[in-house]
């Protein structure tokens, strides 16, 4: 392949494309047939953009091919000439991930460029720019090259590899937590106008989805400059969609949800029943030097209040341990406090210092190992969460979606095993095709439940 080493910047320039002249410049080239890998590593929104970037990729005949990055000798696709990576920095692990793939990537496939891009290549964009056969796309491009190819070709959402698809209707935050770097790394800000959002919808509901997860940076922030429309309109305009579309909201902060959010919820027969709500700390010590802007009490009450409307609600919520000054007196106030609240599961996060945080610069860091310490405490109280509330649903028909390999997920957000025995439904091989919504009784096992995410459901009837 002639120009090997402008392989990369032909790529990003074919992205970026403003007009025919260079698509077909480029289209007409070498280049034209070229193998590439799209790796995705975070949040649900690097994965919705990921498939995004192979849509685009494949408009102008560059083949998408699936890497292999394990130890095996043995490669179905051994001639990969770019990889497009698209980076995390939530917290130093992520960055510590993209390391390792870089290393594997120059392992198995030496030959290989890679063009990273992502919040990692934002914030270290010095490190990556020295090292050899890699060339960055920070946000702001990355931003742009989503923004004109979503313009050019309105449908790179529906190429995604998912039973439930991403749909990002928001980039950008503003709150100002003293412990996040993604303000930083995602300075581009802007909302979907919700007229696109619900031609998305409607679109993907065309093609046989059955449920759509909206997701953003600070999604509660939602903002259509055009039509001055905020979430809650947004919500209310699903509402009235006429398709059967499920919707499903990723992260909510909790500044973002009033009475009005949750009566949408309480009353909404397309909205599935399920609130993923930050908290971050149980304490108010730890709270006010976070700056999140709430007291643990505010928090309580808000959960009880969805508890109370919203029928059969499950609330996730996320938790940091370690944070700079949190003593052990901080921490037994956040474990007994979360214990307390009728949640359903816990995500928990090991404190991590990133470099450009107020956070970094605070005094009274813990060491790792009591960080870790915390941080596994959190874990049990989260098991022991989805332990209670899977009791709580015992015997009760609730909606489901099945997903690969017999597994389903329910409206509120129970991971489960279908079985298959006692069903009243007989569908022969005994696999229930991904998509498929129904309503299933979890049942006990002959041992109890087990501490843990997946519960297993037998079918009671399809809808």
């Amino acid at each position: 392949m002639k120009n090997f080493e402008h392989l990369s910047d032909d790529i990003i320039n074919l992205m970026r494309f403003k007009d025919e002249d260079l698509a077909s410049l480029i289209s007409n080239q070498e280049y034209k047939h070229i193998n590439c890998a799209v790796i995705s590593t975070g949040c649900k929104l690097n994965q919705f953009e990921a498939s995004q970037f192979e849509a685009i990729l494949k408009r102008f005949d560059v083949n998408i091919v699936e890497p292999c990055l394990s130890a095996k000798n043995n490669c179905p696709n051994d001639n990969i000439h770019i990889f497009l990576i698209n980076t995390c920095s939530v917290t130093e692990k992520a960055d510590v991930e993209t390391n390792k793939i870089i290393r594997k990537i120059r392992k198995k496939y030496p030959d290989s460029r890679m063009i990273l891009t992502g919040c990692s290549a934002q914030i270290n964009q010095i490190k990556f720019l020295e090292m050899p056969g890699i060339e960055l796309m920070d946000n702001v491009q990355k931003a742009e090259v989503l923004k004109i190819s979503s313009q050019r070709f309105p449908d790179t959402f529906l190429n995604q590899k998912r039973t439930r698809p991403y749909l990002k209707i928001q980039e950008g935050c503003d709150l100002d937590c003293s412990y996040c770097i993604i303000p930083k790394a995602r300075p581009v800000k802007w909302s979907m106008e919700i007229k696109s959002v619900l031609n998305s919808i409607i679109e993907l509901g065309r093609l046989g989805y059955k449920e759509v997860i909206l997701t953003g940076v600070n999604m509660g922030s939602y903002s259509d400059k055009k039509s001055g429309a905020k979430l809650k309109n947004l919500l209310t305009s699903i509402e009235e969609l006429k398709n059967s579309v499920k919707i499903r909201l990723s992260s909510i902060d909790p500044v973002y949800i009033d009475d009005d959010i949750i009566k949408i919820f309480e009353l909404s027969k397309k909205i599935q029943n399920h609130f993923h709500i930050p908290l971050q700390s149980a304490s108010d010590k730890i709270l006010k030097n976070m700056n999140r802007n709430y007291y643990f009490k505010d928090y309580a009450s808000l959960i009880a209040k969805i508890i109370e409307k919203v029928k059969d609600a499950s609330i996730g919520t996320d938790i940091i341990s370690g944070f700079p000054g949190e003593n052990e007196d901080d921490f037994i106030e956040t474990a007994e406090n979360i214990k307390k609240l009728p949640i359903y599961y816990i995500h928990a996060f090991s404190y991590s210092d990133r470099k450009g945080t107020k956070s970094y610069y605070l005094k009274q860091k813990n060491k790792e190992t009591e960080i870790k310490r915390r941080t596994g405490i959190i874990r049990e109280i989260s098991s022991q969460k989805k332990t209670e509330f899977h009791r709580k649903f015992l015997n009760k028909p609730l909606e489901f979606i099945s997903l690969n390999n017999n597994k389903a997920i329910s409206s509120n957000y129970i991971k489960a095993r279908i079985s298959f025995d006692g069903s009243k439904n007989d569908i022969g091989n005994m696999t229930l095709p991904q998509g498929k919504m129904f309503k299933g009784i979890i049942i006990e096992p002959e041992n109890g439940f087990n501490q843990g995410e997946e519960v297993t459901v037998a079918i009671e009837s399809y809808i």
